[in-house]
């Protein structure tokens, strides 16, 4: 069964969720936890070493507070950019769920920081597309976080969750409104502070180091012994913070060259150690709230999630600051990545099914033009066009426009003499360039009868090639009634004897059609197979 993969990409700790038929969980990273260090090293052979495998010797931790730093980080001999080492450790994820799923993942989900503006994401997305990742989603940590709430508590349209993440860096805090479409978009300003998981570890590390006093000071700081021990120390330190979350008390075992003791942290103790940076980060989820433009009491859910969202004192100060209770999440080292991995399913579901094939796609043809015929000028804008004019037959059964017409041609014979004939019937070199099939001929030329109006004459200019019948069907309405007033009262035009043309300007040719006047309705065409332009 195909599903699609959900990365939180900490900046302490990495884990992944899949999404198979709309259902998420938590995939095992780590051999000793589900979930796997955020860590890089070099091995002997200088290649690149991701998690488990690179805790010792030279590593890199926290590299993804660098994307989008240009100076590059050091790992031995070897210089690598911040994002391109998060692009590898993804890639190394991606490939681990794979080899246990059995294949790959169709979609990839990888949350960031609230906080992270454009510049962070497109250079991690560029480095990713290095490593064939570069159709991933991106989407916000708290935007992740409120979609894995919302699989177990239903969360209304419109309705707003602030997100408190307290992971081992510090906190993000960011509002996030239900959409429509089952998604969390952004509300407000998202907000960032220092204090976090790693920070509470080093108050306890700090604690035990002054437990011990003389004995710590006596300790050589460049024995490799006690430098492993200090390492171990400082692991034992974090796993205490965390067993009081449930726990009243712990004993720190500490192991260094010379000592060999236990270390007791209560914890109202360690209460109280933290108590200010939490007070800070209540004080930080405040201001972002208010950046929404809501009240605290507006808000339908406060949720705190991250590794250290556990601790009893984080809900008791978040909780007595906005005034109001606070959900910690179900899994809230596990729940960004599950949430990312139902995000990502649900882009899934709703691809667009295929068109069926049984369906045709309709496609408009245009015929090609003819060799020789011009082609049409560049689109104008869409005019309206009415329907085509219709008149009364004239004399012997032609209509009235070329009755006019062929009259018009005759009164010039008779009046302009036989140079004038000559002139309209010899040879037209100054027509030689007219394509032939922008002029109506046949019987429109051949039946003079009465005298009509000049205007039904229209020079062509060689700067404006005459257009084809099928051009002259999309004239303007308005030109054909001006024609048609023109034309349709034949006996009130003045006939008159055109001027001889001088011999500086070369003499003026009219054609014999009227490219202005009226197109012929279907029927005429289909009655005149001489007619060009009709229906094919």
């Amino acid at each position: 069964m195909s599903y699609q993969i959900g990365v939180d990409l900490g900046a302490t700790f990495t884990a992944a969720a899949v999404c198979r038929a709309g259902r998420a969980e938590v995939v095992r990273l780590g051999t000793r936890a589900a979930f796997l260090p955020s860590v890089a090293g070099v091995g002997p052979d200088g290649s690149l070493v991701l998690g488990e495998l690179a805790e010792s010797g030279n590593v890199v931790r926290q590299f993804t507070r660098r994307v989008g730093d240009d100076t590059p980080l050091r790992l031995g001999a070897v210089t690598v950019t911040a994002e391109a080492l998060a692009a590898n450790f993804v890639s190394h994820v991606v490939a681990t769920v794979a080899a246990r799923a059995g294949g790959a993942a169709t979609r990839v989900a990888l949350t960031h920081p609230a906080g992270w503006g454009q510049h962070r994401i497109a250079s991690l997305r560029a480095a990713l597309s290095a490593q064939g990742l570069g159709a991933t989603v991106f989407l916000s940590a708290a935007q992740a976080a409120a979609q894995a709430h919302a699989d177990r508590t239903p969360v209304s349209t419109g309705e707003l969750v602030a997100v408190y993440d307290l992971g081992g860096t510090g906190l993000d805090a960011a509002v996030v409104r239900r959409l429509a479409n089952g998604e969390f978009a952004p509300a407000g300003r998202p907000e960032e502070l220092d204090p976090g998981g790693l920070d509470f570890d080093e108050l306890v590390f700090e604690h035990v180091r002054t437990a011990l006093g003389e004995q710590w000071a006596a300790l050589d700081a460049t024995d490799p012994a006690v430098l492993t021990g200090v390492a171990r120390l400082r692991r034992e330190c974090a796993l205490a913070k965390e067993a009081l979350s449930a726990d009243t008390d712990v004993q720190v075992p500490v192991v260094l060259p010379g000592i060999d003791t236990r270390v007791r942290l209560a914890r109202a103790e360690f209460e109280e150690l933290i108590r200010p940076s939490v007070e800070e980060t209540a004080a930080t989820l405040v201001r972002a709230i208010g950046s929404a433009g809501v009240e605290p009491e507006e808000v339908t859910t406060v949720l705190l999630t991250g590794g250290s969202a556990r601790i009893p004192l984080v809900t008791q100060v978040v909780s007595e600051i906005l005034g109001r209770p606070v959900t910690v999440a179900a899994d809230p080292k596990g729940d960004t990545a599950v949430g990312a991995a139902l995000a990502v399913g649900g882009l899934e579901a709703d691809v667009p099914a295929a068109r069926p094939q049984s369906e045709p796609t309709r496609i408009a043809l245009r015929a090609a033009p003819h060799e020789g015929e011009n082609l049409p000028s560049p689109p104008r804008p869409p005019v309206p066009v009415g329907p085509p004019a219709t008149e009364k037959p004239g004399p012997f059964g032609l209509r009235r426009s070329v009755a006019a017409s062929a009259a018009t041609f005759l009164a010039l014979v008779v009046a302009g003499g036989i140079a004038l004939g000559s002139h309209y019937f010899g040879p037209k070199d100054a027509d030689a360039d007219i394509d032939p099939a922008g002029t109506i001929e046949s019987t429109e030329r051949s039946d003079p009868t009465t005298p009509p109006s000049p205007t039904t004459t229209a020079p062509n200019s060689p700067q404006e090639p005459t257009e084809t019948p099928r051009r002259r069907r999309t004239q303007e309405p308005q030109q054909t009634e001006q024609t048609e007033q023109t034309t349709s009262e034949p006996t009130e035009t003045t006939t008159t004897t055109p001027p001889e043309p001088t011999p500086s300007e070369p003499p003026t040719t009219t054609a014999p059609s009227a490219p202005d006047g009226p197109e012929d309705t279907p029927a005429e065409r289909s009655a005149d197979p001489n007619q060009p332009g009709g229906d094919r």
